[in-house]
C-alpha cells in the first residue's frame, strides 16, 4: 500500500514509509514511525510519555480520537517525604528557564499501551513486523540532524544527570551532537521482547514493575500499583466544527487545545476573507482571537463552547477595534513531536506525543527515559499542587483532520506547547481560505500573541507568505513585539499530509523542527 507520511525527522519518516511500502496501512505506518522517534528524535519524546491520535477509517470515513495522555497519580505530593522533585536550569542563550525533574515528576505514561491498542484496533500488521524498521535503526544507528543536535545541547543537564541517561546520550563522555550516529540497541531488545508474545504481559512484568520500583513513594515519587491498574486508553468522539466550508476534526475536551482551535477559527471565519494576509488588520485579528481564547480558557474548558461562545464573539469584535488584552501567560516549553500519515485506501492517522523533557531516569535497562509531565508548569497554571489526582491531565495536543467539500483530505499536528493551537489555526486558514499548498502553508511566517507580547516571524519565503513589512507591527497595542528574522522552532513544527480531490498526495515536514515527508508508491 502506498501513501504519504510527514514527521519530525527523516529517520521517523523512513520507518513509516517502509511499513507503507510493505503493505501496511496508515495506522501501521504511524505506529512504526512513533517507535522510530526513539532514534530519529531521541531528545523530543519517549515511549514512556503520553499522546493523542486522530484516526479516519478508510471504509466509512469515521473519525475517532485515541487519548493515551497521562493520568495524574492518586498520591498527593504532600504525602511523600522527602519528595524527589527539583528544578534544573537550562540555558536558552538570552535567558535561562527552570525545568522540574526527579521521581515525583513522573506520571502514568500512555505511549506503549496507546500505540499497541491502536495497532490492535486499526492496524493490519503484527506488532513484531511494525517495530522492525525502528529496531534496525536502533542497532545500526542514525545520524542526528542539526535540530536534534541543538535540542541535545539544550537538554544536556537533564540527559546527563544520571548514569543510565549518560550511557545513552553521552556514551563516550561527551554529549551527542549533530552529525553523530546515535544507537539505542537496548531499546531494540525491549521492543522485540514486547512484541514476542502478548505485549501486556511484558509491559506489566518488566516495565510497570520497574516504574513502580523507581518512581514510587519509597523513592520520593508518586506512582502506585493502583495508578497503573486504573489507567485506560480512551477512544473518544472528535470535536467537530465547520470552517470556510470545510469540516474540521480535532481533540475534544478534556483537552484544551482542540476547543481553543475551534473557538479561534469560529472568531476568524467571518472576518478573515476581508483581510489582506500580513496586513496590520489581519495580524491584529489573529492576535485578538488568540487573546480571547486565552481569556476563555481561564474560565475553564466549558467556557470555550456553548452559550458562552456569543459572548466571546462580542469580546473579539470589541478587542479588534480597541486594545488587546493580556491575560496571565502560561510558560511556553515542552519537548513534543508529531507524525501524520495518509494511505492509498483513504485511511488517516495523526499522532502527537511528548515526555515533557524527560525526568533523567531510564526505566530499568529498557533504554526508555521516564517522563516529567508532572513537572510541566504549562500543564498546571494553578501550580504543581493543582495537578488532578487519578485523572487525565490537560493537554494542548491537537492532531487535526480537515475534510474539504471537494473531497480533499488534510491531516496535521504539531508540538510547541502553547503555540500548538496558534500554529494549527494559522496553517488551517492558509490552506482553507488562502488556497496555499502544503509546503507553502507550513513555511509561511507565523505569529503568536500571549500576555501582551506579539511574537512574529518576519522573513520572505515568497511575496505572499510573510507580513508585508516589519513596520506593520508598529501600530499594534502590545507591550512588546518580539521579531524573529527566520523560521524558529518557537512556533511549533507542523507536519502535514494531504490528498487532493484528484487523489494527488503531498505533504510538508516543518523545517522549524527538522521535519521531513515522503510519498510512497
Amino acid at each position: 500500500m502506498g501513501g504519504v507520511i510527514a514527521a519530525g525527522s527523516q529517520a521517523t519518516v523512513d520507518a513509516g514509509a517502509a511499513i507503507l511500502a510493505a503493505g501496511g496501512n496508515a495506522t501501521d505506518a504511524a505506529v512504526a514511525a512513533c517507535f522510530a522517534t526513539a532514534v530519529g528524535e531521541p531528545t523530543l519524546t519517549s515511549l514512556a510519555g503520553a499522546g493523542v491520535m486522530i484516526h479516519r477509517a478508510p471504509d466509512d470515513q469515521k473519525v475517532t480520537v485515541c487519548d493515551f495522555f497521562a493520568d495524574g497519580p492518586l498520591t498527593p505530593r504532600s504525602a511523600v517525604e522527602p519528595l524527589d522533585f527539583f528544578g534544573v536550569d537550562l540555558d536558552f542563550g538570552p535567558t535561562t528557564q527552570r525545568f522540574y525533574i526527579g521521581a515525583a515528576s513522573a506520571t502514568v505514561p500512555g505511549v506503549i499501551p496507546g500505540l499497541c491498542q491502536i495497532l490492535e484496533r486499526w492496524g493490519s500488521l503484527r506488532l513484531a513486523d511494525v517495530i522492525k524498521p525502528a529496531c534496525g535503526m536502533m542497532r545500526d544507528g542514525r545520524e542526528l540532524g542539526p535540530y536534534q543536535g541543538r535540542a541535545a545541547r539544550l537538554l544536556e543537564p537533564i540527559l546527563t544527570y544520571t548514569s543510565g541517561a549518560r550511557a545513552i546520550f553521552a556514551p563516550n563522555g561527551a554529549m551527542i551532537a549533530a552529525g553523530d550516529r546515535f544507537h539505542l540497541p537496548q531499546l531494540a531488545d525491549t521492543l522485540e521482547s514486547l512484541a514476542a508474545g502478548d505485549w501486556r504481559d511484558y509491559y506489566e512484568a518488566k516495565l510497570v514493575t520497574a516504574m513502580l520500583e523507581q518512581f514510587g513513594p519509597h523513592r520520593g515519587g508518586l506512582l502506585t500499583r493502583e495508578d497503573f491498574d486504573r489507567y485506560e486508553v480512551i477512544f473518544r468522539e472528535p470535536l467537530r466544527r465547520g470552517y470556510a466550508g470545510c469540516e474540521l476534526f480535532t481533540n475534544p475536551p478534556p483537552a484544551a487545545g482542540g476547543p481553543m482551535i475551534a473557538m479561534m477559527l469560529s472568531l476568524l471565519d467571518p472576518v478573515d476573507d476581508d483581510l489582506r494576509r500580513g496586513s496590520l488588520a489581519h495580524i491584529k485579528a489573529l492576535s485578538c482571537a488568540m487573546a480571547v481564547a486565552d481569556e476563555a480558557r481561564l474560565e475553564g474548558i466549558d467556557a470555550l463552547e456553548g452559550d458562552r461562545l456569543d459572548h466571546w464573539h462580542r469580546r473579539f469584535q470589541r478587542m479588534r477595534h480597541g486594545e488587546l488584552s493580556a491575560p496571565p501567560s502560561i510558560p511556553a516549553r515542552n519537548c513534543t513531536t508529531h507524525v501524520s500519515v495518509l494511505d492509498d485506501a483513504g485511511g488517516a492517522a495523526s499522532v502527537t506525543f511528548s515526555y515533557g523533557e524527560g525526568n533523567a531516569h531510564i526505566i530499568g535497562d529498557s533504554g526508555i527515559m521516564m517522563n516529567n509531565l508532572l513537572g510541566e508548569e504549562d500543564l498546571f497554571p494553578g501550580g504543581f499542587d493543582s495537578a488532578p489526582q487519578g485523572q487525565r491531565l490537560p493537554t494542548m495536543m491537537s492532531p487535526t483532520l480537515i475534510s474539504d467539500p471537494s473531497g480533499a483530505l488534510t491531516v496535521m499536528g504539531t508540538g510547541g506547547a502553547n503555540r500548538i493551537r496558534t500554529a494549527i489555526v494559522q496553517v488551517v486558514s492558509l490552506l482553507c481560505k488562502q488556497g496555499l499548498d502544503a509546503e507553502e502553508a507550513v513555511a509561511a511566517a507565523r505569529v503568536h500573541y500571549e500576555n501582551g507580547v506579539l511574537n512574529a516571524e518576519i522573513f520572505e519565503v515568497q511575496a505572499s507568505a510573510a507580513p508585508s513589512s516589519p513596520d506593520v507591527f508598529e501600530s499594534m497595542e502590545t507591550k512588546q513585539v518580539v521579531r524573529f528574522n527566520e523560521p524558529n522552532l518557537f512556533f511549533g513544527g507542523v507536519h502535514l499530509v494531504r490528498r487532493s480531490s484528484e487523489g494527488e498526495l503531498s505533504g510538508a515536514g516543518d523545517p522549524r523542527r527538522g521535519g521531513a515527508f515522503t510519498v510512497v508508491g
